[in-house]
């Protein structure tokens, strides 16, 4: 095998993200993701369409949920926007815990839900109350986004997109967040993949209803994190979150609206080193459709006892159902 070979055969089974092969990516979808554990929610029944709650964190009015609620629709899936009245970007996990408080949640439009509260409000509400108290059951899928801009490396923790996920994985429920690349040299048509993003959802949900065979869509209490390159010319690369802040948070004085003011701009650092092997931001870099596995929590693997999900197993079937999946 001469070098240009063997340097292509290693590119592809590190983009199957350690697979190795199409064939044994194949022989684990056939395996699918396993029954669904007492306790958890029931998994959609095969064949079924889907019953979907969307959110975001830049509003119910944002085009790109819009978008994304009617291709799901033609897709033949039940899809009901619950997203912030207003924009929320950057608001992370954020909850109203506060005894007392009130939240305005209204139905706009048919299967449009406007609620005063962070993303995560919008999707723990809509689970239970636009879904469960109305149809007896909570949805089988949360999808956030889709979002005008990546939610890569130390970004991914506060990011109000997967903030809505980690909510959903609270209730039990599967979730997919999604964001389209931006394009700093075209100023007037800065996310030009959005809708391509909005067809590789759809085409990413399918992909796991048709893979559960009557199991999880997803392993309990996990979301996948998915970004989509503005200009898109690699493949699907199964990555880590990484931790290059290529964005990131700065303060300048503000005099002007008061003497101890602090104003809060975004700083860009495309060049930012990235120290995580396989990150998500060096397969958007370089183009590629990235998709993480995130649970729902922060904790190490391993550092008590009991085991927390995903298992290797269950990541690695994971992929497997994904696999194949083009941009």
């Amino acid at each position: 095998m001469s070098v240009r070979e063997r340097k292509t055969t290693a590119a592809a089974r590190r983009r199957a993200g350690g697979l190795g092969c199409a064939a044994a990516a194949a022989g684990l979808l056939v395996a699918g993701s396993g029954p669904v554990a007492t306790g958890r929610p029931a998994a959609p029944a095969p064949g079924r369409p889907l019953s979907v709650l969307i959110s975001n964190d830049d509003g119910f009015r944002h085009p790109y949920i819009r978008a994304l609620q009617a291709a799901l629709k033609k897709a033949g899936h039940t899809a009901v926007i619950v997203a912030p009245a207003q924009d929320m970007s950057g608001h992370g996990t954020r909850m109203t815990f506060t005894p007392g408080a009130s939240l305005r949640a209204e139905e706009t439009e048919p299967d449009v839900w406007s609620v005063g509260g962070s993303p995560g409000d919008s999707v723990a509400f809509g689970v239970q109350r636009v879904f469960t108290a109305r149809t007896g059951r909570p949805p089988d899928l949360v999808v956030s986004g889709v979002n005008p801009g990546p939610n890569t490396g130390f970004a991914v923790n506060h990011s109000g997109t997967v903030g809505a996920t980690v909510a959903a994985a609270d209730a039990g429920v599967p979730a997919l967040a999604v964001s389209a690349g931006y394009d700093a040299g075209d100023p007037r048509n800065p996310f030009p993949s959005a809708a391509r993003a909005v067809d590789f959802t759809v085409r990413t949900v399918a992909r796991l209803a048709a893979t559960a065979h009557g199991g999880a869509l997803l392993p309990y209490g996990t979301a996948l994190n998915v970004n989509y390159p503005a200009r898109p010319d690699g493949g699907l690369a199964f990555t880590n979150v990484g931790t290059a802040r290529h964005v990131a948070v700065g303060y300048v004085p503000d005099p002007a609206t008061c003497a101890t003011c602090y104003k809060v701009r975004l700083e860009q650092d495309p060049d930012a080193p990235e120290r995580v092997p396989a990150a998500d931001t060096t397969a958007l870099a370089a183009n590629d459709v990235s998709v993480s596995l995130l649970t729902g929590d922060w904790g190490a693997r391993g550092f008590a006892p009991a085991r927390r999900p995903p298992s290797g197993k269950e990541a690695e079937r994971t992929r497997a159902r994904l696999y194949g999946l083009r941009p």
